[in-house]
């Protein structure tokens, strides 16, 4: 499997250094050299002027965000796929389960 690059977003980039970790975690576990990375809502048009990422995985708190995400997804000329966290997902740490839902969309590319 090629190396994936994933971009965590979400509110402040704070409340996801704990969901990063185990993210990070579980792809370690399964043998995935995948490149990780996270930022706050406010840095993600910089991160996708600096690197190419196959997907953005959007916390529930900047779903909101998701239609501006799209279009500055756009302007950097990038095919990114958007990703939105389930709420109950997020709360539980249900990495796995999120991680399913990457794969799938990976699973298009």
């Amino acid at each position: 499997m090629n190396k994936k690059c994933i971009l965590i977003v979400c509110e402040s980039g704070i409340s996801a250094s704990l969901f990063v970790s185990k993210f990070i975690q579980l792809h370690k576990d399964q043998g995935e050299d995948n490149y990780i990375d996270y930022a706050s809502i406010s840095r993600v048009e910089r991160r996708l002027q600096e690197n190419q990422y196959d997907v953005l995985l959007l916390a529930p708190q900047v779903k909101k965000y998701g239609e501006a995400i799209g279009k500055s997804i756009k302007e950097a000329a990038q095919t990114s796929k958007i990703v939105y966290i389930k709420p109950e997902d997020y709360n539980t740490m249900n990495i796995s389960k999120i991680n399913l839902q990457v794969s799938e969309v990976l699973k298009d590319n």
